[in-house]
């Protein structure tokens, strides 16, 4: 038998509902913008470090404050690359990702490395196959990458290690809505 959804049960959704938002805003910026393989390439590799930062520092939650860190972060090397001319934003939060994954290193965090390097490198190398590819298959590209990136948050989810299960259920749900949204994106181009 069906029941109403209560307010307990919709408190324990709040990170679905945080996605949800947010993929209107990613939908937003989408119709709004000419340049969606710059804004979207990139993020795959960021998403990939909010993962190692909160694993560098052995704290799940800090995948939070880690997303607003690594936004700042890709939106300077996205002003840099605009305004005069820098490292397009793919290689330089590919490098980023770099540098924290030494930071994992140096904090010998061990348990999940593996997954953790693999991630890196997939996320990364997707990431800057978009500055390398033409616009729309950039677009395209960036949708696969969302989406394989929710896959990797369900994973998270499920093991519930590395980032915390809120982190995860909101990526989860962002990545997929704004994954299948870039790939509609880049068929229409």
């Amino acid at each position: 038998m069906s029941r109403i959804l209560s307010l307990g049960d919709l408190r324990d959704r709040w990170p679905t509902a945080l996605g949800l938002v947010s993929i209107a805003g990613a939908v937003a910026v989408l119709l709004l913008s000419s340049r969606d393989e710059l804004l979207f390439g990139p993020a795959i590799a960021t998403m990939a470090g909010i993962y190692l930062m909160a694993y560098a520092l052995g704290r799940p939650w800090t995948a939070w404050p880690a997303f607003v860190v690594l936004s700042i972060v890709v939106t300077v090397f996205q002003i840099l690359y605009l305004r005069s001319g820098g490292p397009h934003p793919a290689v330089g939060m590919s490098a980023v990702l770099v540098v924290l994954w030494i930071w994992v290193l140096a904090a010998r965090r061990f348990r999940d490395l593996t997954v953790q390097t693999g991630g890196m490198a997939f996320f990364g190398a997707l990431s800057l196959l978009c500055a390398v590819v033409e616009p729309r298959l950039a677009v395209a590209v960036a949708g696969v990458g969302f989406l394989f990136h929710g896959a990797w948050d369900a994973y998270h989810f499920k093991v519930d290690r590395v980032v915390n299960r809120p982190w995860s259920e909101f990526c989860g749900v962002v990545d997929l809505g704004v994954g299948l949204a870039l790939l509609v994106a880049a068929a229409a181009g």
